[in-house]
């Protein structure tokens, strides 16, 4: 009978170990309620949003942060930039690149607005399959779902800010001038083209933050704690 006994608690014993070490993750999926997982993930993505716009919609920020990898060219166009400038007039792409980042940099609270209603109103279906993926899954899924709503919100006062800043007007003078000189009128949207490379320049700046907040606790917050974990 004594036998018997201690097999059992020994079995018992087992079984209690076994549940308070779950090596399929479970365990700790239940440590966090969807509430906490959802509020991490947007936690996530308005730290990650804070530090791009911050870096990027500043003086020399677009043209020059990180050695000008987020600088708006318009390289898409070279064919039109190659006969300009073969034909004296290199200075009006040089003109149109200075005041497309000034604009573009001056759009702080423009950006931040759009990306932070989006933020708010980003549906996600499966929290676990974003917090334990691979940086940036987070950063990722929200330009999936909310890109296009984030370019169509910032579109309306980008067109006022071209304005401002002499955009449309050395556009129109390029287009002009390549016209007289080829015979070939250009078809592009220009207003389009510039949102893109504006709103991927910060989404490309928020996937390196969230890459830290995942990796350095330094970067993180209180709510968003889980994702280093």
């Amino acid at each position: 009978m004594k036998k018997i006994r201690i097999l059992c608690l020994a079995v018992l014993g087992l079984a209690l170990f076994s549940a308070c070490h779950d090596n399929t993750g479970t365990y700790a999926d239940n440590l966090y309620t969807n509430g906490q997982k959802a509020n991490a993930i947007k936690t996530c993505l308005e730290s990650s949003l804070d530090t791009a716009v911050t870096y990027l919609c500043k003086a020399d920020g677009f043209s020059a942060y990180k050695d000008g990898i987020y600088k708006i060219d318009f390289a898409s166009n070279q064919a039109m930039i190659d006969t300009l400038a073969a034909h004296g007039h290199g200075n009006l792409t040089d003109s149109l690149v200075v005041f497309t980042n000034g604009m573009a940099e001056s759009c702080y609270s423009v950006a931040k607005t759009a990306f932070s209603d989006a933020i708010t109103n980003l549906v996600v279906y499966d929290y676990d399959e974003l917090i334990k993926g691979e940086s940036p899954a987070i950063t990722n899924y929200f330009a999936k779902m909310q890109k296009s709503t984030v370019c169509e919100a910032m579109r309306s006062q980008v067109a006022i800010r071209m304005g401002i800043f002499k955009v449309n007007d050395v556009w129109d003078e390029m287009v002009g001038t390549y016209y007289t000189i080829t015979g070939k009128p250009v078809s592009f949207d220009v207003q389009s083209y510039i949102l893109d490379k504006m709103v991927d320049g910060i989404l490309e700046e928020m996937r390196c933050e969230e890459y830290l907040i995942r990796t350095d606790s330094t970067h993180r917050v209180e709510d968003n704690r889980l994702l280093g974990e």
